[in-house]
């Protein structure tokens, strides 16, 4: 007993000694001037020296994390993970910072306000909901609202909402069949509303022969799917697509591929989306398509408020009966910087009006478009731009180098034209406008030298200009085929 009071009374003596130090010192810190503020406050002395203890440390974590993705992770960056689990770190880093979607985050209850601020200064933000998704089982959970333990993540528990933040990992094989077909994800009154982003990954295997509506890898989208490829086979009737049955107002689809076979006895199918409210931008259809009515290679009908850019197909579409476009069945929306380089044919002996290069029918704004692949149909409305193009419909700075064929109203910018086309062009070989009760403005039929920029173009008012200079009379958007992607023919820049 002696001896602990001794060894208390030692320690008390080394705390009163430890207290008078540190009172000295900051007697002679005032005395040579310095205030407490100076020493303890927002910019003061030991605050800023934890500051930079901080910022020294941060860098020597990311150094290490940096040499390990060299030398045992095969250059490969890591995606998630504690740092215990990246570089052997152990100790109170490893509670404040986390590996999320390949960026050092750190966790906002481990930290002060202080120390939030300093890591925000850092470029390292909080860390978000983010969701790894590395196997077809863990797709299939997406929006279910379960917990779900994710051993490939450091075995931490994840609640998949559909307003959750997925990121895939790896390709994903949903391993779907006619026995075990996939059902698409979200509803009418519980839509996705998170973000998936594919990373480029290829997400294969999809399966559904229901022969019913709204078949798609989503359902309803209020959210974001971006950099996504999807292959498998689809059979269906209404609004079905190879990425999202229907896209709402916030939804928007970026920078996907489909690769689906998709057949659709019904109206409102797309490569991409079957009927677009929002936006869909830089998504191409690789897929083979043979649709009925109201469809197109990137989406079925775009409403007046969708909004289709920088988009391609580059498939063949087989139709069978009406409002058939490259890109779009039908158009109120904006469709625009889009080409289609994918063959449009026929199926049945009698398939009505309405077949464009771009869009089947429009009676909204298609800009900047082009048209490399042909057209054919056994009856009327039949344009490499537009097959009918409504009252409502305005056409500009667009062009068709495709054979465009059928019975009646044909013609290489539209087939129909009620509406208003300006500085469009077709080549020669075509007519420009089958039948017309619209206005055509400043629209020429050219050869073939003419629109690859290889001889130029004599005006009515006799000046001289060339095919980039008309395309680009209101913004530069095409530029020449230096790399003959193209054929020859203006891409754009």
């Amino acid at each position: 007993m002696k001896k602990y009071m001794q060894e208390d009374k030692i320690r008390n003596q080394k705390g009163i000694i430890l207290l008078v130090l540190v009172i000295t010192i900051i007697v002679l810190l005032i005395l040579a001037g310095v205030t407490i503020s100076a020493i303890t406050g927002d910019d003061g002395t030991i605050v800023n020296a934890s500051k930079a203890k901080l910022k020294t440390e941060i860098r020597d974590i990311e150094e290490k994390i940096e040499l390990e993705e060299i030398n045992h992770n095969n250059g490969e960056e890591f995606q998630f993970g504690t740092l215990k689990d990246l570089i052997g770190r152990e100790d109170e880093y490893n509670e404040i910072l986390y590996m999320e979607d390949g960026k050092l985050v750190y966790l906002e209850d481990k930290v002060s306000d202080k120390q939030a601020e300093w890591l925000e200064e850092m470029g390292i933000n909080a860390k978000q909901n983010i969701i790894p998704i590395y196997t077809g089982e863990q797709f299939k959970k997406i929006g279910t609202g379960e917990e779900i333990q994710i051993e490939e993540a450091g075995g931490e528990t994840y609640q998949f909402n559909m307003d959750s933040h997925y990121v895939l990992q790896n390709n994903i094989n949903l391993n779907c069949n006619e026995e075990n077909q996939w059902v698409p994800i979200g509803t009418s009154s519980d839509p996705f509303k998170g973000i998936l982003d594919g990373k480029g990954y290829t997400i294969s295997e999809i399966y559904i022969n229901s022969g019913k509506q709204r078949k798609a890898l989503f359902n309803y989208n209020n959210g974001q799917i971006q950099n996504i490829v999807v292959d498998g086979y689809i059979n269906g009737s209404n609004f079905n697509a190879g990425i999202v049955a229907e896209n709402n107002v916030s939804g928007k689809i970026i920078n996907c591929v489909n690769y689906i076979e998709l057949y659709a006895a019904g109206n409102q199918n797309g490569g991409i989306v079957g009927i677009n409210y929002g936006l869909i931008e830089n998504c191409e259809n690789r897929g083979g398509l043979e649709l009925n009515s109201t469809s197109g290679g990137i989406c079925g009908n775009n409403t007046a408020s969708g909004s289709i850019k920088k988009c391609k197909n580059t498939h063949e579409i087989v139709l069978k009966d009406f409002n058939i476009g490259g890109i779009v069945g039908e158009n109120s929306g904006t469709v625009e910087e889009c080409y289609n380089l994918g063959n449009i044919l026929i199926s049945t002996s009698y398939a009505r009006y309405g077949k464009g290069g771009i869009v089947g029918k429009n009676d909204g704004i298609i800009r900047m478009c082009y048209n490399l692949a042909e057209v054919s149909s056994n009856n009327w409305s039949v344009g490499g731009i537009v097959g009918g193009n409504g009252a409502n419909g305005n056409i500009e700075f667009s062009y068709n180098i495709g054979k465009i064929s059928g019975k009646t109203s044909v013609g290489g910018i539209v087939g129909s034209n009620a509406g208003n086309i300006r500085y469009s062009y077709t080549i020669d070989t075509n007519e420009m406008v089958g039948s017309n009760t619209g206005t055509v403005e400043n629209c020429m039929r050219l050869s073939e030298k003419q629109m690859k920029n290889q001889e130029n173009i004599i005006l009515d008012d006799g000046s001289v200009t060339s095919f980039l200079e008309l395309l680009n009379k209101e913004g530069q958007y095409f530029v020449e085929d230096t790399k003959n992607e193209n054929k020859g023919y203006p891409v754009f820049e």
